[in-house]
């Protein structure tokens, strides 16, 4: 088993946040870690693979071995890397919110059309009754 390192998001947030300047700072401390994490193109653990660079907990973010030497070696490079991560970082979350809202408008044009339905099996049922 691969020895992990762990950290709570507030603290990599806080330790990162000042080296993206201009960043939206309503972004929560995990979904800027998941961004940064993303943008540096550090794999993440999934069920389908739970071995990988990084796994986002509850309270905090695992690493891998050397995952996180590899963080701190990326972001603290020359001016253009880190204006490199800094475009993907806002690349990820305009990609984030635009599945987020489109999943939002696809859930909402299905719970319309099952009260359509609903209501025109209702409708007829009270006809049906009444013959």
């Amino acid at each position: 088993r691969r020895s992990r390192a762990r950290c709570d998001w507030g603290a990599r947030g806080s330790r990162y946040r000042p080296l993206l300047p201009g960043f939206s700072p309503t972004l929560s401390s995990r979904d800027f870690v998941a961004a940064l994490l993303a943008a540096l193109r550090l794999e993440p653990a999934t069920a389908a693979k739970p071995v990988a660079d990084f796994a986002l907990g509850v309270r905090r973010v695992f690493f891998s071995a050397g995952a996180m030497a590899t963080l701190d070696e990326l972001m603290h490079g020359s001016q253009a890397d880190v204006a490199a991560i800094l475009d993907r970082v806002r690349a990820y979350v305009a990609r984030r919110r635009w599945v987020r809202a489109t999943a939002a408008v696809s859930a909402s044009l299905w719970l319309q059309r099952r009260i359509v339905a609903r209501r025109r099996l209702a409708a007829l049922a009270l006809r049906s009754r009444a013959l």
